[in-house]
């Protein structure tokens, strides 16, 4: 009986080990999104950038993204998880040096791409990580929680980007009317977003640390012909009775499936394959056309445009991450129990009507209907607050499920690859759009689109996509063989 409990004492604390370091990784990753919001408020003040610029400077990040998911999962097959995270890991570090350190557009946009590819090797490789390594019966909060640490990287960053803001506003405060007021302003602003900056360097270099601290994916292993190191990988998260049993499954399944990595069986266009492969891909696409990603990087601008003053917008877009974190955690307590489905349909539906209520109140402001005020701001405020909330316990929680659930295990790190480009390359689009639109046409037209977008987004979650709560990788996989 002592054995045992050890045993099952072991288990769970290599489970929670996983989820901290993948953790980090969520938040290293959200934390790049959630500081480049303040950022903006002084980045083109110091260093002379265009507004196509600066878009381009905040689309960097996802471009990198973008051509990183080109290479990821072949990488992730290639090198292994492990290995990849370690990787994606040191470029992150080295990005954050080349951005603190940046005197020109070129040499900022360099390195925000390097943070890019790095972000989007880890919106790869953990997820698929724990798809791959941990139990079925817990692996949709496990999954969860990855962006619910992400969502915090978020809150953190806007927290950091707002103290900052705060101490240029004292700086301005305290220097008006002095002679040297504008230069002293000046260096406070550059001083500001580079600081800002700077601080992802420690979610960085801990989630470094970490990543050496783990086992490589037992399927990964399994799939190079290394059984018992499978069999030991499988046994750091499970019981002994559940690592054989799967360890078996798995096994029988590589068997069944054909011939090994790089054969034609795993061509993406089998019949088996494109039904799970269209799903993930249409889920991965129509997430960011909800516009997630340019409403968190332009969300002081957004709330600025609404009416509120600057330090008051960029306090409430803190306010507006942790409402994501709120309901991220409420989404990673629910998805075991009412379902992927259940949860984008409810998401879904409110993310529509927070963006209608938005859209049209920039509408009655850029008609001349309406003056900006505190009483606008406050009201997109709270439409984006409801944005957040229902993303958070929607797409927020299950884009990363149907990521690494959908796609069969032959083509598993290829396909996230694949979806993750299309799900990059539409938010690169978006965030590269964002600016020059709203410059020309105003925040109403966006703000209808990615409503309309999340219409098709619901009809997709509710009549297409199949339940896979508490299934095996391998269950899920042959129910679309079948």
């Amino acid at each position: 009986m002592t054995s045992t409990a050890a045993s099952g004492s072991d288990f769970r604390a290599y489970n929670l080990l996983l989820l901290a370091i993948a953790g980090i990784g969520g938040a290293l990753y959200g934390y790049d999104i959630g500081i480049i919001g303040a950022a903006l408020l002084y980045l083109g003040k110091t260093i002379s950038l265009t507004t196509a610029q600066e878009s381009l400077v905040v689309a960097a990040v996802l471009a990198g993204g973008t051509l990183s998911s080109l290479v990821a999962g072949a990488l992730a097959d290639w090198v292994g998880r492990k290995k990849l995270m370690i990787a994606a890991a040191l470029i992150f570090v080295a990005s954050v040096g080349l951005i603190v350190t940046a005197q020109t557009f070129t040499s900022l946009v360099v390195g925000r791409t390097l943070q890019g590819l790095s972000a989007g090797m880890i919106a790869v490789v953990v997820p698929l990580y724990l798809a791959e390594c941990l139990p079925p019966a817990i692996r949709g909060r496990g999954t969860a929680i990855f962006q619910l640490v992400l969502t915090i990287g978020i809150a953190a960053g806007l927290a950091v980007g707002a103290h900052f803001v705060r101490g240029v506003d004292a700086t301005a405060a305290g220097v008006t009317g002095t002679p040297a007021a504008a230069g002293l302003l000046l260096q406070a602003q550059d001083h500001a977003w580079r600081a800002m900056f700077l601080t992802a360097v420690y979610p960085a270099i801990a989630f470094l640390a970490g990543s050496f601290c783990v086992t490589e994916s037992p399927r990964w292993l399994l799939r190079r012909g290394r059984s018992p190191e499978a069999l030991a990988a499988l046994r750091k998260s499970r019981t002994e009775d559940q690592a054989e049993i799967e360890h078996r499954e798995i096994t029988e399944a590589l068997r069944a499936d054909g011939p090994s990595p790089g054969a034609p069986a795993d061509s993406l266009w089998q019949r088996k394959y494109v039904v799970p492969f269209a799903l993930a891909c249409a889920i991965l696409g129509l997430t960011q056309a909800t516009g997630i990603n340019s409403i968190l990087q332009f969300l002081v601008v957004i709330l600025q445009k609404s009416g509120l003053p600057s330090a008051t917008a960029a306090q409430a877009a803190t306010r507006v991450a942790l409402v994501n974190v709120g309901f991220t955690l409420v989404g990673t307590l629910l998805v075991d129990k009412l379902g992927r489905k259940a949860l984008l349909k409810i998401g879904t539906a409110g993310i529509t009507a927070a963006l209608l209520v938005a859209g049209i109140v920039f509408y009655q402001v850029e008609a001349g209907h309406a003056v900006p005020s505190t009483m606008t701001g406050h009201i997109v405020t709270a439409c984006l607050m409801a944005f957040i909330a229902s993303f958070a316990i929607g797409p927020g929680v299950c884009v990363w499920l149907a990521l690494s659930e959908l796609m069969p295990t032959r083509i598993r790190s290829l396909g996230m690859g694949l979806g993750l480009l299309i799900n990059q390359g539409v938010s690169t689009a978006i965030a590269a759009l964002f600016l020059p639109v709203v410059s020309r046409y105003g925040y109403a037209p966006m703000f209808f689109f990615w409503a309309a977008c999340t219409v098709a987004y619901f009809l997709t979650a509710a009549f297409l996509l199949p339940e896979t709560k508490g299934k095996t990788l391998e269950e899920i996989e042959a129910s679309f063989a079948g």
